[in-house]
């Protein structure tokens, strides 16, 4: 549901944060909710703020039950570290408010209550964020770093199995507290949920994501003319799979490819390499396209 704009950034509320609101609100606790909400849009602008800093515009934000999704522009397509930056500002930001909430404890006694219930929600909005799930933030800065040694997509696999994991111990954490005390954790139940209806497409778009790197920087390239590049050096029996896990979203690629004698066989281009992708399989030897 479209909430209106704020600094020409459309925000969007999702329908499992209404689902909740709602359940809250029948259990007549509208003002925590609103306490809720408003540590949510704490939590998102930090990631909104990081983003425009790094140089990315902000399209649309889309509040979550347990946090919110930015859509920057280009963000698909960032390097691991803007995109552990711009994970990483939200939980920060959450624990930053529970940090000053603890300590308004001890200064506004009239709030006392107010303080001990925001920092607390702020606390559990970063640990809960930082777990290694997507679409979390803890998710993508795992993603992240992994993405540095492997493929993105290798990458996003690890994560999504450990995110199944995750949601697997929050069922049986639920079902545990029904067994035990005959009542239904609704929080963890709607975030168990949650994952598993979100992981799956974090999984389905990761496998479009080498494509619209290389069309965005085929894009650059032609309208700009010029931008940085790097230089791999590959043995002629090299397999592509290993080259192709190099690269990177920031620069564009020439391999050069020599023999067992240390001579130069030639060179190819990332997109020579990516449209010999399609044609001969990611286990062939980079070799072959020199034929």
């Amino acid at each position: 549901m479209r909430a209106g704009k704020i600094a020409g950034v459309e925000l969007v509320i999702n329908n499992w944060f209404i689902l909740l609101f709602a359940l809250f609100a029948a259990a007549g606790l509208v003002s925590k909710v609103l306490l809720v909400f408003s540590a949510v849009l704490c939590h998102e602008l930090a990631h909104m703020l990081m983003a425009i800093g790094l140089g990315y515009k902000v399209k649309q934000v889309e509040l979550l039950p347990f946090g919110a999704v930015a859509r920057i522009e280009g963000i698909a397509d960032a390097g691991a570290i803007s995109e552990i930056m711009i994970a990483a500002a939200g939980p920060l930001a959450s624990m930053a408010l529970a940090v000053l909430c603890y300590i308004g404890i001890h200064e506004v006694s009239n709030w006392q209550d107010v303080c001990q219930f925001y920092g607390e929600v702020n606390l559990m909005l970063a640990l809960f964020n930082l777990l290694p799930a997507l679409p979390l933030d803890g998710g993508r800065i795992l993603r992240a770093i992994l993405s540095c040694r492997r493929d993105y997509r290798d990458a996003t696999a690890i994560v999504v199995t450990i995110s199944y994991s995750i949601i697997c111990i929050l069922a049986i954490l639920t079902g545990a507290g029904y067994w035990l005390y005959n009542t239904i954790n609704l929080t963890m139940l709607v975030a168990a949920l949650f994952l598993f209806i979100t992981v799956r497409t974090e999984k389905n778009l990761a496998g479009f994501r080498a494509m619209r790197i290389l069309a965005s920087k085929k894009t650059e390239l032609l309208g700009r003319q010029v931008m940085p590049t790097s230089h791999l050096t590959a043995m002629e029996s090299a397999m592509l799979g290993d080259i192709i896990r190099l690269f990177g979203p920031e620069k564009y690629y020439i391999i050069h490819i020599i023999d067992q004698n240390f001579k130069l066989c030639g060179a190819l281009t990332e997109t020579e390499v990516w449209e010999g992708l399609v044609q001969k399989g990611i286990k062939s030897r980079i070799n072959e396209f020199l034929r």
